[in-house]
């Protein structure tokens, strides 16, 4: 199973962008910018960890609106 959440600089989760099985090999998910409500996600500094076969993955991205 493959996890992708996204977060708020103060630690909250924003959305849930993936939650299950992907297949082998590259892929690519874009987020929308919107939070799991629906709602447009502030400007600002963002977090997405990715968690797959144990391993965790952290990375910063700036939402410009």
């Amino acid at each position: 199973p493959v996890m992708l959440r996204v977060y708020d600089v103060a630690g909250r989760l924003v959305r849930v962008l993936l939650d299950g099985e992907m297949p082998s090999g590259p892929s690519q998910l874009t987020w929308d910018g919107r939070t799991a409500d629906g709602q447009e996600a502030a400007a600002g500094v963002y977090f997405t960890r990715l968690e797959s076969a144990g391993r965790v993955q952290t990375q910063k991205l700036l939402l410009v609106r």
